[in-house]
């Protein structure tokens, strides 16, 4: 079995004559600021990765579900794998490529061909940080992969939220279906979202410092449960582009030198194969490792000087004017529909203020703060999900641009992954993350 990485969890698995790939995106995303790195344009990439014969697609986020990248792969007998999802959205929109479409129940292994057999594993936790959670969504999976012939067994994470008592669960699932350990563990380390490099009230240096020492603890734990002959980083890993491209700095993910150094005790095999790295796993402990290169992305500056003029997702220069009395009748209606629908949560324990600071366009001066002599602000809405004058409070202010707000309150966006996807800016107070309170805006729309 090969295995091919590529950038984030752009992922192929080869055996035999059959090609699987996971999760598949080049370039830009289509509804956040994020662009794959260190592998930019197809030509980098081998070509027969595009005659894969199955793709598996673990959820809905732009930087997985991404259709343009999924448009240059030209197997006339392409085949989905994904999970069987109750609302059936993610298998909509890939029958516009095939209609070749396996849906798998979760925790089931499945022989797709003579040369591999599966199991989905659905998102078990909404958050790797133990945090109280009462919106819970149908979203993440990770993937086990099998090959029939040398029975190595792969497990590729994604970026599915993760625990020691979920992986704990997952290792006793493979043991007793598969009947053997991980040979190969991919994972993602550090964050895969908007903290710290969007929030103007934090010390973003020190946050991202203690991010990554935290999620090098975190995989060595990992490394020590499972034991996996292999272990490589992947999922979670991009670059921002346009205009905000400064951010890159802040993000907290570690390098591939402090992972290595961190796990230097590890009787795991710690390979980099991020941008175009393989290995090749055999039943025996000869093991072809083919090395990346080592990138960074706040550094490279070639690659920033090719991203850091490209427009963002909802730019839209025929409808630059901004018309806010349409858009207080829409956040009207959008709050309503919010309200209500958090009124049927009889669950919810927390409370908060939400302002959104609307600006029709906004830019960050060198120190990754607001440069207000070239913003221009326009108004605040204001949100909130109580009546009465509460105790404790968390509050949020957003800093977003008209036409981007615009768009997430008519739904032509998910408001889920534009929060995380490095183009709105943040303050909160306390410095904490309220699971309930960022999940609950996917509701507001008009």
């Amino acid at each position: 079995m090969k295995i091919y990485h590529f950038a984030n969890s752009f992922i192929s698995v080869e055996e035999g004559k059959t090609l699987l790939t996971c999760d598949p995106w080049i370039g830009t995303t289509s509804d956040n600021g994020w662009y794959s790195y260190p592998i930019k344009k197809k030509k980098e990439i081998n070509p027969k990765i595009f005659k894969s014969n199955f793709i598996y697609i673990s959820h809905l986020h732009c930087d997985h579900l991404d259709l343009k990248t999924l448009s240059k792969f030209n197997n006339k007998n392409l085949t989905f794998v994904i999970k069987k999802f109750k609302n059936g959205v993610l298998k909509r929109r890939l029958q516009k490529f095939s209609k070749r479409i396996i849906e798998i129940e979760p925790w089931k292994k499945t022989k797709i061909n003579k040369d591999f057999s599966i199991a989905i594993i659905p998102q078990i936790i909404s958050n790797s940080s133990n945090l109280p959670d009462n919106i819970q969504y149908d979203l993440d999976t990770s993937i086990v992969i099998e090959s029939n012939k040398n029975k190595s067994v792969f497990y590729n994470n994604v970026d599915m939220p993760m625990n020691i008592n979920v992986l704990k669960k997952i290792k006793k699932f493979i043991h007793s279906n598969f009947k053997k350990n991980i040979d190969v563990f991919c994972y993602a380390l550090g964050a895969a979202s908007e903290f710290p490099q969007c929030f103007l009230n934090v010390n973003r240096a020190y946050e991202k410092s203690r991010i990554v020492k935290e999620s090098l603890n975190e995989i060595n734990s990992y490394l020590k449960l499972l034991k996996p002959r292999i272990f490589f980083p992947a999922g979670g890993t991009y670059s921002i582009y346009g205009k905000f491209h400064n951010l890159n700095k802040y993000i907290a993910q570690p390098t591939f030198e402090e992972i290595k150094k961190s796990t230097s005790k590890s009787k795991s095999k710690v390979l980099n194969l991020i941008g175009g790295g393989s290995v090749v796993v055999n039943k025996d402990e000869n093991i072809q490792h083919n090395k990346a290169k080592i990138f960074n992305r706040a550094f490279d500056k070639n690659f920033i000087k090719d991203i850091k003029n490209i427009n963002y997702y909802y730019k839209d220069e025929k409808k630059s004017n901004c018309n806010l009395k349409q858009l207080d009748e829409n956040f009207s209606k959008a709050k309503n529909n919010y309200l209500k629908i958090l009124e049927k949560n009889k669950k919810m324990d927390s409370y908060w203020d939400i302002n959104f600071n609307i600006y029709k366009k906004y830019t960050i001066d060198g120190n990754c703060k607001i440069d207000k002599e070239h913003s221009n602000f326009l108004k605040t809405y204001k949100l909130k999900n109580y009546k009465k004058k509460k105790n404790k409070i968390d509050k949020l202010d957003c800093y977003i641009e008209y036409q981007l707000f615009d768009s997430l309150i008519k739904g032509k966006f998910p408001w889920n992954t534009s929060l995380s996807g490095s183009t709105i800016m943040y303050k909160r107070y306390p410095n904490k993350f309220n699971v309930d309170m960022i999940f609950s805006l996917n509701f507001l729309r008009a």
